[in-house]
């Protein structure tokens, strides 16, 4: 498995000229593929929420984009890129190639009803250097400009990271105004590591391990953090107009505080999660904030939108293993019968098996299971189960609740007070 990180260095390099031109050398590149993309009508279903967990579906007609991708339409598109452009040719085979990366990750949006049917426009400057662009010296980079004329150096050995990955090869750059974003990767071996199952909540996280069973991590501190700092920037918001100048450095102030007190939480978070389990793949669910909040509070939309799932993800992934499943239904699908789970007050029942669990349990349970790459049948109860003697799953408290501590090294154990304590017999499957 290979990890890559990315730092950022700071340059005073006179490259004005050069990411201008190369940001009008990629919006060519882009309005080439663009005029020559293929339009087809597609029928298209949708739905609407009606309430009480009901849609109403409905079909339409739509114009598919389809992009020309072959090596012909390449090499005379590099061709035509390649006439005035006064820097090394490299960099036109980059621009084609971050072209395609923005019509593709535009037309995905497209597809999702995020865009309409406009040509994307690039706005920032930036270049992507190839590797063969540069010529690596230990931590010293030579960057080829314009070959035999222009070149641009720099050297990361009095960096922070510098220890970090000094043994690490270095990737692509990335040139901006003002700094350059530097990428390493090394290939590192996982052998033999147990997976776990992550059901992302927006006070918990909750783990299932298949030895430590069902692991709690409290995140109300994070929590508590966002919102007293959203309470503070919302009153100076609400008061900006009578002392413009004043509350601008105010929100400026807070802005960077809570910032920084949610990443310094996260790190944290990232750094004991890694120490509680260090010999495991972490499976998460690949959730899209955009889908849920659809026919929901207004209240629940902003915690929602400040919930930071895939900052824990990214700040993990440097650590360890990190794994996706599709997160439809694993906290509405029984797992000894494959049906579809009742809710109410926590808990889920099943009303075709009676099963009944803590509905976080079952989500973190059902996602371990799918990283498994097994179905959410609940076919074969000794399969479905293994690590449970005789195949048996049973409602449980978690059997640990865990806070993250912020002078610490390790998780803080905590009681589960608020636990929901059922009877155990009622989860046998």
């Amino acid at each position: 498995m290979k990890i890559v990180l990315t730092y950022r260095m700071k340059h005073n390099w006179e490259v004005e000229n050069f990411l201008t031109e190369h940001q009008k050398l990629l919006q060519r590149a882009v309005n080439e593929v663009w005029e020559n993309a293929t339009w087809k009508e597609k029928e298209v279903k949708h739905r609407y929420f009606i309430g009480n967990g009901e849609y109403n579906y409905y079909e339409t007609t739509r114009l598919i984009p389809y992009f020309p991708k072959s090596n012909g339409f390449k090499r005379e598109l590099r061709n035509k890129l390649l006439k005035d452009w006064p820097f090394a040719k490299h960099y036109v085979d980059s621009a084609i190639k971050t072209a395609y990366s923005i019509l593709e990750s535009w037309r995905r949006n497209y597809l999702k009803g995020r865009r309409k049917r406009k040509r994307p426009l690039v706005k920032r400057k930036f270049v992507r250097v190839k590797t063969t662009l540069m010529k690596v010296e230990g931590s010293g980079i030579r960057i080829t400009i314009k070959p035999r004329e222009k070149y641009l150096e720099l050297d990361f050995s009095g960096e922070w990271f510098y220890e970090r990955i000094k043994d690490w090869k270095v990737g692509e750059l990335i040139i901006r105004e003002s700094d350059v974003l530097l990428t390493f990767s090394k290939e590192i071996e996982f052998n033999g590591r147990i997976k776990i199952g992550i059901d992302s909540n927006l006070m918990s996280l909750d783990v299932y391990h298949p030895e430590k069973g069902w692991v709690k991590v409290d995140l109300s501190e994070l929590h508590r953090i966002a919102e007293t700092y959203d309470g503070i920037i919302d009153g100076l918001k609400s008061i900006q107009r009578k002392a413009t100048k004043r509350i601008t450095r105010l929100l400026k102030k807070y802005y960077a505080r809570r910032r920084n007190r949610i990443e310094d939480f996260l790190d944290k978070l990232a750094v004991q999660l890694s120490r509680e389990f260090p010999d495991a793949v972490f499976v998460f669910e690949d959730l899209n904030k955009s889908n849920m909040m659809k026919n929901s509070s207004k209240r629940f939309n902003r915690r929602l939108s400040s919930s930071t799932w895939s900052k824990i993800v990214q700040k993990l992934s440097y650590r360890v293993p990190v794994e996706f499943v599709n997160p439809a239904g694993t906290s509405s699908t029984c797992p000894r019968c494959g049906s579809k789970l009742k809710s109410r007050n926590g808990l889920v029942e099943c009303p075709n098996c009676s099963f009944r669990a803590d509905r976080q349990f079952v989500g973190a349970f059902n996602v371990w299971m799918r990283g498994l790459g097994a179905a959410l049948s609940g076919d074969e109860v000794d399969d479905l189960l293994p690590g449970e003697p005789g195949g048996e799953l049973r409602l449980m408290n978690p059997k640990s609740v865990v806070r993250v501590d912020l002078m610490g090294r390790a998780f803080t154990q905590i009681l589960p007070e608020n636990s929901r304590r059922t009877d155990p017999a009622d989860g046998i499957i």
